[in-house]
């Protein structure tokens, strides 16, 4: 394996396969590195040993991977699997983690194809075994065609709740409720979207079909639930909720959450990467022009990590980005390239169409969520929602603030699972913006690997070496 390549890409999913596999068409030395053993990321995850019946049950737009995955392997790009990233650098430096060593290598270009992930919200026993993310059921499903046992309840919203929910019911799984917190009665802003969502017909007709499905069920399906809450003591036993005036309360050995998908966006942050609030999707994604271009002359981005559109639209992203790193090379002129992405953002362009009418059906509105004081918001550090309130009520104004004196953010997962939360409930006690409160400072190593891999690493002449690399990365962050 070399250290050094033309582009390496990070992540394997619709936008880093479809970016992978251009580069290295026309002619590039690509690498992509991938934390999965297989490539797929979670959208196509296992989809190229994915049997017909698991095909079939997961319908067309998962078999789409198998066109992605039959490129790349032609391509001829380079991928290593089993492969963590735990720090990436401006000038074009990753340092990797695979089976207990670490690695450095270096690219002229970087593509960060890192996806998306389940929005955590922290409510009453969402520590207990037996809660889990419904995308994190649906990868098992993939993955090994395991399904839950026993019986499930499914709550909070999105269009990935709904189609998880379906997939249970064919596979005969006892559904206790589907517990929705999507508003009963949409928002009037839905109905501007309305019109240019009947252009993408196939989209909303599947999504249609999917309600259908579930009322045929009879699965009891409850919309505008609010105060969610998991009952046991050593175990999910029973799920709690309100709709309207009405209690409602089921017995379960399982709880699906899922509330919606946001950008993974710690590696464009441990970067310096300028960042944007999405105020409506309540979201930060970085700051990318139309071909992925970050703030960084080498760093790119393509697919959800920088802004949630879908799998379609990641796998165009893909395209483009790949399409200007080689223009960037000087392979082709800017009127080749020009030429070689109309039908890319034709195609990006129809593929949107339905898209601001879920987003603003979907859209999260955290008046809906009143979080308890005594349910734990930092599952790393066990730091209560309570612990947060008291903190900011003595003075402090700033994430990073409530981070270094309640330890918030500071375990291991670096804010992935009570980062979103904690700009809310901060925001929310100060009355003021979620940008205002601003983001949680990301450092390395991303990942947790110990520390003796560090400390194995050669020292190299250039760049960061492993005895400077956390005091140089707290510098930049201070900027």
């Amino acid at each position: 394996m070399s250290s050094h390549y033309d582009t390496i890409v990070i992540g394997a999913g619709p936008a880093g396969l479809t970016a992978g596999s251009c580069l290295a068409e026309f002619g590039l030395k690509v690498l992509i590195l991938d934390e999965q053993n297989r490539i797929g990321g979670q959208i196509y995850r296992n989809v190229e040993n994915a049997s017909e019946e698991n095909l079939q049950k997961m319908g067309e737009e998962y078999r789409r991977g198998l066109k992605l995955s039959e490129r790349f392997r032609k391509s001829g790009a380079e991928y290593l699997g089993n492969a963590s990233v735990w720090n990436v650098e401006p000038e074009g430096r990753v340092c990797y983690s695979k089976d207990g060593v670490s690695e450095r290598i270096t690219a002229n270009y970087i593509i960060l194809a890192t996806g998306a992930m389940e929005r955590p919200i922290p409510i009453p026993g969402w520590t207990l075994p037996g809660v889990m993310g419904a995308g994190a059921v649906n990868g098992l499903s993939k993955d090994a065609d395991l399904c839950p046992s026993g019986t499930v309840v499914l709550a909070g919203s999105g269009p990935l709740l709904l189609l998880e929910a379906a997939l249970l019911i064919e596979k005969k799984v006892k559904i206790a409720a589907i517990l929705e917190t999507t508003p009963k009665i949409p928002s009037p802003a839905v109905l501007t979207h309305v019109l240019k969502a009947l252009l993408g017909t196939a989209f909303l007709w599947k999504g249609v079909k999917m309600i259908l499905d579930i009322r045929k069920s009879g699965v009891p399906h409850y919309k505008g639930v609010t105060n969610l809450k998991a009952l046991g003591e050593t175990a999910v036993t029973g799920v709690e909720a309100d709709c309207g005036s009405k209690k409602l309360n089921f017995s379960a050995e399982m709880l699906l959450l899922h509330f919606g998908v946001i950008p993974d966006s710690h590696i464009y942050r441990l970067l310096g990467c300028h960042m944007k609030w999405d105020q409506n999707q309540r979201y930060w994604y970085p700051s990318t022009d139309e071909w992925g271009r970050t703030n960084f002359e080498k760093i790119f981005g393509a697919g959800d990590g920088t802004g949630v559109s879908g799998a379609l639209a990641a796998e165009f992203k893909g395209e483009l980005a790949a399409l200007e790193v080689t223009r960037c090379f000087g392979i082709i002129p800017e009127y080749e390239r020009d030429r070689l992405a109309g039908p890319v953002l034709d195609a990006l362009k129809k593929d949107s169409y339905p898209r601001p009418l879920v987003d603003a059906f979907f859209a999260p509105d955290p008046k809906r969520f009143t979080f308890d004081d005594a349910t734990v918001l930092c599952r790393c550090e066990n730091v209560t929602v309570g612990d947060v309130r008291n903190i900011v009520s003595q003075g402090v104004t700033d994430l990073n603030e409530v981070k270094a004196m309640k330890r918030c953010g500071m375990g291991p997962c670096q804010g992935r699972m009570c980062g979103p939360a904690l700009g809310e409930i901060v925001a929310a006690e100060l009355d003021t913006s979620i940008a205002r409160a601003g983001l949680l400072t990301i450092r390395p190593p991303l990942k947790q690997i110990p520390l003796q891999e560090i400390a194995a690493m050669d020292i190299v002449s250039d760049g960061v070496d492993p005895a400077n690399l956390f005091k140089n990365q707290s510098k930049k962050a201070d900027h």
